[in-house]
């Protein structure tokens, strides 16, 4: 072993231990500029706490500069980054009212979130498509399976040679449509909020409801029913299970503050992270509405063509992740920009 792979590992353990002392030295004056600025939209400051969050602001961006150059990469710089660009938003962009809060959920906030957060959108979409690769092949290898993977009542449908999907049309499209809501902001709640198991709650759930899905659809092929049962999934069936991602994402996100923590302590770790995957969460609750509506009138309606229900269903999942995909690199670029502002003012 060479000297410099030898002292590689001291070296490693210095540059934490002065992390964690500039952190601790500067920790209260970040926190409180965070404080403050959280409390500009609401009009709440005194002039006297408008000075000290300008003072505090500036001497936030000084330590920016710098954590950029002793400690790049580091938790410390980036939480600096976001406390520094929403002090200099709320010094420099005015009173932001309860729409315009609104607005910047899902204009900024909501889509950077899935931006910045990949892995963690990895995660979840894997999980799920593992789960219906998973009990796809499962029935498909043993019939038997669909004993306990199919829920009964589909089961039943099926061996009377006809898609329950049918039904949906017998009740009143509003009783259909708030069942269906109920139940999917039941699992998107849950996918997130399983993010307090440190990620394993949020994996397991993904996992069930994929498997479950992808039981119902290797019985239903077997029973010859597969195209009409795709002619009928089309429509909501890619919008619902993106909505589910990005609840799951937002599950795996708060994960990352009780698994990662950084050199933050765990309690505010998982707030900070937990307001930032409940974002992602407010983007699936209004397409989980969407879908409800689309699920209960137009998916099992015949009178529909199947390539138009597939348009309609695929349109409005790539209208979804267009508009992410474009507000959430835009976001991300206003923030690197407003990073570099503060730096300047400093």
């Amino acid at each position: 072993m060479s000297g410099s792979d030898a002292a590689a590992p001291g070296q490693g353990q210095a540059r934490q231990r002065r992390v964690a002392a500039f952190v601790r030295a500067r920790r209260d004056g970040w926190e409180r500029l965070d404080a403050l600025s959280a409390r500009v939209g609401a009009g709440r400051l005194t002039l006297a706490e408008v000075d000290e969050l300008d003072r505090l602001y500036r001497r936030a961006a000084g330590d920016l500069a710098h954590a950029r150059t002793a400690f790049a990469g580091t938790d410390a710089e980036g939480y600096l980054s976001q406390v520094t660009a929403r002090a200099y938003a709320a010094l420099y962009r005015g009173r932001r009212r309860p729409w315009a809060a609104l607005q910047a959920l899902y204009r900024r906030e909501a889509p950077a979130a899935m931006a910045s957060n990949g892995g963690a959108l990895a995660l979840s979409a894997g999980s799920l498509l593992a789960g219906v690769l998973g009990g796809a092949g499962a029935v498909a290898l043993e019939p038997g399976a669909a004993g306990w993977l199919v829920p009964e009542g589909i089961r039943a449908s099926l061996a009377a040679g006809r898609l329950w999907t049918g039904d949906l049309l017998s009740a009143a499209p509003g009783l259909a449509g708030g069942a269906i809501l109920r139940n999917n902001v039941t699992v998107a709640g849950l996918a997130f909020a399983l993010g307090v198991t440190g990620g394993l709650g949020t994996a397991a759930l993904l996992l069930a409801n994929g498997v479950v899905l992808g039981a119902v659809a290797a019985a239903v092929f077997r029973a010859g029913l597969g195209p009409a049962f795709l002619a009928f999934l089309s429509a909501h069936g890619p919008a619902e299970l993106s909505a589910l991602v990005l609840a799951g994402q937002g599950g795996f996100v708060l994960a990352s503050g009780l698994v990662r923590p950084g050199e933050w302590p765990r309690a505010e770790a998982m707030a900070a992270r937990g307001r930032e995957g409940a974002r992602l969460l407010a983007v699936a609750l209004p397409v989980l509405l969407l879908v409800a509506l689309v699920e209960a009138t137009v998916s099992p309606a015949e009178r529909f063509p199947a390539a138009a229900r597939a348009a309609l269903g695929l349109g409005l999942a790539a209208a979804l992740w267009s508009y992410l995909w474009r507000a959430g690199r835009a976001a991300t670029e206003a923030s690197a920009a407003a990073g570099g502002s503060a730096l300047g003012e400093a």
